[in-house]
């Protein structure tokens, strides 16, 4: 698995799942993942492409929210890692579109996305994503929290070839 895709383990050990399907669908990056019992559908990428557009297409085509994950990699031998989420949440209205969220691991152990200003944020539960229009915590326990998450990620990625 290429490291991108191993993030992928990230969201998907929060959801109780016992079905997950892998597809290519058009437009998104090859690899993605089909959670059909929370109605989420996960990608990731290297690229800093935009793929709004076909998320926006594949959340209404097929009724399930999309999150994708990229992973941006520094050259050199202090090589940093940033993850950053664009998630499409399906609304009775039209889609909602987020966007460059990152990811935090709150102290009781819940998986977040949120953005720099605690504006709206999403929650990986068991049965899926939920928006929340605040962020859950102060801005000191969201920096904890992305330490945490970091670290998680450092694991997942531990001998990834980049």
């Amino acid at each position: 698995m290429s490291p991108w895709e191993r993030l992928l383990a990230l969201p998907l050990m929060e959801l109780e799942a016992s079905t997950v399907a892998s597809w290519h669908l058009r437009g998104l990056p090859s690899g993605s993942l089909d959670v059909p019992q929370c109605s989420v559908i996960l990608a990731s990428s290297d690229d800093a492409e935009r793929f709004d557009l076909a998320m926006l297409k594949t959340a209404t085509t097929q009724n399930r929210d999309v999150l994708l994950m990229r992973l941006a990699t520094g050259m050199g031998a202090n090589q940093t890692t940033a993850v950053t989420i664009d998630a499409v949440l399906r609304s009775p209205l039209e889609p909602i579109l987020l966007t460059n969220l990152v990811p935090c691991r709150l102290a009781d152990g819940a998986l977040w996305f949120v953005t720099e200003n605690r504006g709206r944020s999403l929650v990986v539960e068991p049965t899926g994503l939920s928006i929340r229009w605040r962020a859950p915590a102060s801005p000191c326990e969201l920096a904890l929290g992305r330490e945490r998450v970091a670290a998680e990620i450092g694991f997942i990625l531990k001998g990834a070839e980049f």
